[in-house]
């Protein structure tokens, strides 16, 4: 019996297997922009890792080298778009007799990327994401030395005109979103340990960040329907010195409107020095299968940055009204509420802990023929991690002192968003055929279902289930120059949001005042991205 045979066919049932299984939750936005070759077999590369890049998905690869090697690259996303629609929901009756909300029926389409731009100084509507990197062995040695700069993690987008009080419906929920980690500084070591299996241990020394630019500040629900309504049926009352004595009219300065804006945030914040390390394995008994792991830690950020909240002329009536007699004003004091209106409040702010994520990822590569190879990799995230977003501010938030009354316990200079993300795992495929001696085909497949929970969904964090599909080549142009191609398309599934689902996006319930600015509307979601990566390498 041919026990080689035997052990191909079962490698390749079990490959059959796994694709064929209905992945789990998985992580949303890692691995994208790292490597044109492992982008375009689906980021199944740790058993085939992807040249110098192996820093990241497998540092015992860079064993696998020439004694000298160089490379760079870079991914674009030629289109990045998502479509938001918000129905009224025909079960809700409103708030009070407010029920006219003028953004249900209405949907609003981002369509650019956006990030910090280290050296800029500032976040901008641009996204793209470089990796270089350098390797050196010496001649017969088992050592190999690496250093690489690429983003293990990034996703950004905005819509147009963000900083304008225009008509769109996602200004009040994520109009300029960016959350990303840069490494700047990746050295690297793997060692050949014996014949057919390596080690390797990198580490990772960079920036991360997170920003907002444009957010329209609105919160509808009852407390502040009645408010409104109060403020109108007032606003005729006037009894001679009693009313400028105790509640002059209108009432709370003519009310807050139901479903208007109170104000216009803008933050970022970033740590320039984080870390992590990553540490992998690679076995090949066979020239035509081989097994590899990777594990990558998580990097915990401290990130601190400026913010600048703009108040609307609504809001500073309202808040100017409780210091307009001395009845306001005493309650205003025994209440602790703001009775003198600011135009903007600006200063420093930083956000209490971000982690990106711990990290596994082992997989197969098997060779059925001499020129094809199947690859496939289970990916595991540690998503826990994002319990809950906290942001602390260097002063009294007046927004903040007057949520406090409906039950919002973060205190007067905390803003606290809930995550509760989950653990995520799935499966990813890649294949890759030698066509001639000069030109390698590549195809993978990744499917990342979503690993946020609908209760905490918002659209400061808009990522559905994806589907993606990705292709490629690989082209020698010499014995020491060689392109990489890749082309990626990402498809959202169907997504749906009933009103009352998410406490972070549209929960009628007053005391979630933080932050459910599409209270009371149905919530629909499409999604679709193109991306394009280009790699160039050279051996010596």
């Amino acid at each position: 019996m041919n026990y080689c045979r035997v052990l191909k066919i079962i490698i390749l049932c079990l490959f059959l297997y796994f694709c064929c299984r209905e992945p789990g939750f998985a992580t949303i936005h890692g691995q994208l922009a790292v490597s044109t070759k492992a982008l375009s077999l689906g980021n199944a590369v740790t058993a085939y890792p992807p040249g110098i890049m192996s820093i990241h998905y497998n540092p015992a690869g860079l064993t696998r080298l020439s004694d000298h090697e160089f490379s760079a690259g870079l991914m674009y996303p030629v289109v990045i778009k998502k479509t938001s629609r918000f129905y009224k929901d025909p079960d809700f009756e409103g708030f009070m007799d407010k029920n006219e909300d003028p953004v249900a029926g209405t949907e609003g389409t981002s369509y650019k990327g956006c990030m910090y731009l280290p050296g800029w100084g500032k976040s901008e509507n641009i996204l793209t994401a470089p990796n270089i990197g350098i390797s050196n062995r010496k001649p017969g040695s088992r050592w190999t030395l690496g250093f690489g700069i690429y983003a293990p993690y990034g996703i950004g987008i905005c819509i147009d005109d963000f900083d304008k009080d225009n008509d769109n419906p996602i200004r009040f929920g994520g109009p300029f979103i960016y959350n990303q980690r840069l490494v700047y500084a990746g050295p690297a070591i793997g060692c050949k340990v014996t014949d057919t299996f390596s080690v390797g241990f990198s580490v990772g020394l960079g920036q991360s960040g997170t920003g907002c630019r444009g957010l329209h500040m609105r919160a509808p629900n009852d407390i502040v329907a009645l408010v409104d309504i109060l403020g109108e049926v007032t606003e005729n009352l006037e009894i001679p010195v009693v009313s400028e004595l105790t509640l002059p009219s209108p009432w709370f300065g003519g009310g807050l409107p139901t479903y208007g804006n109170l104000g216009v945030l803008n933050f970022d914040v970033r740590d320039d020095f984080t870390t992590s390390y990553n540490v992998g394995f690679l076995w090949e008994p066979r020239n035509w299968f081989s097994f590899g792991a990777c594990y990558q830690s998580a990097s915990r950020s401290k990130l601190r940055g400026h913010y600048n909240l703009k108040y609307s002329d609504d809001w500073k009536r309202f808040v100017n009204w409780f210091g307009s007699s001395p009845t306001t004003a005493i309650v205003a004091g025994i209440l602790d509420l703001p009775y003198k209106a600011v135009p903007q409040e600006t200063g420093t702010v930083y956000q209490k802990k971000w982690i990106f994520p711990q990290r596994v990822q082992c997989g197969i590569m098997m060779r059925p023929f001499k020129r094809l190879r199947l690859m496939c990799d289970f990916h595991w995230t540690d998503w826990t991690c994002a319990d809950k977003d906290v942001f602390v501010f260097d002063q009294d938030i007046q927004i903040l002192r007057v949520a406090k009354l409906l039950g919002y316990t973060g205190g007067n200079r905390q803003l606290i968003l809930e995550r509760h993300w989950k653990k995520t795992q799935y499966f990813s495929f890649g294949a890759e055929f030698q066509l001639f001696d000069w030109l390698s085909l590549r195809a993978g497949y990744e499917p990342r279902p979503s690993s946020i929970p609908k209760k905490y969904y918002d659209l400061t964090w808009p990522v559905q289930d994806w589907k993606i599909y990705t292709c490629g080549a690989g082209i020698r142009l010499n014995p020491r120059m060689s392109i990489d191609i890749a082309y990626a398309y990402l498809k959202g599934d169907e997504f749906k949001l009933p009103n009352n689902t998410s406490q972070i996006l549209n929960s009628t319930n007053f005391t979630k005042i933080i932050y459910n600015p599409y209270a009371g509307l149905d919530y629909e979601q499409d999604t679709v991205a193109h991306l394009i990566s280009i790699n160039f390498n050279y051996k010596w």
